[in-house]
C-alpha cells in the first residue's frame, strides 16, 4: 500500500480593500441579472463588455492582496 502523500494547505490573502471587492461582486451579479433579462444582440454584447471589465477590476482587487 502507498503512502498517501499530504498536500499543504494555500494560505488566501485577504484583499487590502473587502468592500471595493463586495462591490464588484454586486456589481458582477446585477450585470448577469440584466444578461439573462436582455433582449436583443447588441444589449448583450454591450453587458459582457461591461462584465468583462468587472471581471478584470475584480481580478486587479483580489491579486493585489497584502
Amino acid at each position: 500500500m502507498e503512502p498517501v502523500l499530504e498536500q499543504g494547505a494555500q494560505i488566501l490573502r485577504f484583499p487590502n480593500n473587502p468592500e471595493l471587492v463586495k462591490e464588484l461582486k454586486v456589481e458582477e451579479l446585477l450585470l448577469l441579472e440584466d444578461l439573462n433579462r436582455s433582449e436583443t444582440y447588441d444589449e448583450r454584447i454591450e453587458i459582457r463588455k461591461d462584465l468583462r471589465d468587472i471581471r478584470e477590476k475584480l481580478y486587479e482587487a483580489i491579486k493585489h492582496a497584502n
